[in-house]
């Protein structure tokens, strides 16, 4: 393994030692070191598919889950950045991180969703959310909405080709004061 190396290269390097040994474990699902590597390639991909630029910005609002962590290494390998943006925080503040970051893609829940419709009209920068769970109650509208499942298949190779240099995430606090930062 060299000296500097991304995110997303730790799933790749234990993949790459043991395959079938265990990375993660929600409820009654478990994921090998070798099918996260593969999903979160996948995700990668899925993302240069719908788009995104070196450094763009992916939101993350969901739970601890699965899908965290597939998205949030996923986006790393993919060369973009991703915004884990708190599980707790109201409608605005979420609107105000997808606004001040420029989010292009939001992965989140379709409750979750729900609860932006009133601020969405706000984040010009946000161009595609992906849903984990049920998609069906979703309306059309100027984003696209895509299911977690129906995520392009990886038909490109993941990475802009990112350097050790380049931004992998943006943190922002609660905004339990106001706005968060």
């Amino acid at each position: 393994m060299p000296d500097s190396y991304l995110l997303h290269h730790l799933v790749e390097h234990s993949a790459s030692k043991d395959a079938e040994r265990v990375a993660l474990t929600f409820q009654d699902t478990s994921l090998t070191y070798g099918e996260l590597a593969a999903r979160m390639r996948e995700f990668g991909s899925a993302m240069l598919e719908l788009g995104l630029k070196r450094g763009e910005r992916v939101g993350i609002w969901l739970d601890k889950r699965l899908e965290t962590v597939v998205a949030s290494f996923g986006t790393s390998a993919a060369g973009c950045t991703f915004v884990p943006i708190n599980p707790l925080l109201k409608a605005e503040q979420v609107a105000y991180i997808l606004q001040d970051c420029n989010v292009r893609v939001m992965v989140t829940t379709a409750e979750r969703l729900a609860l932006l419709k009133g601020v969405l009209p706000g984040c010009p920068d946000l161009q595609h959310v992906v849903l984990t769970g049920d998609t069906r109650d979703i309306g059309p509208g100027r984003i696209e909405v895509i299911g977690w499942n129906e995520l392009p298949s990886a038909t490109r190779s993941v990475s802009h080709g990112t350097t050790d240099g380049d931004m992998l995430a943006i943190l922002y606090t609660s905004g339990s004061t106001g706005r968060p930062k």
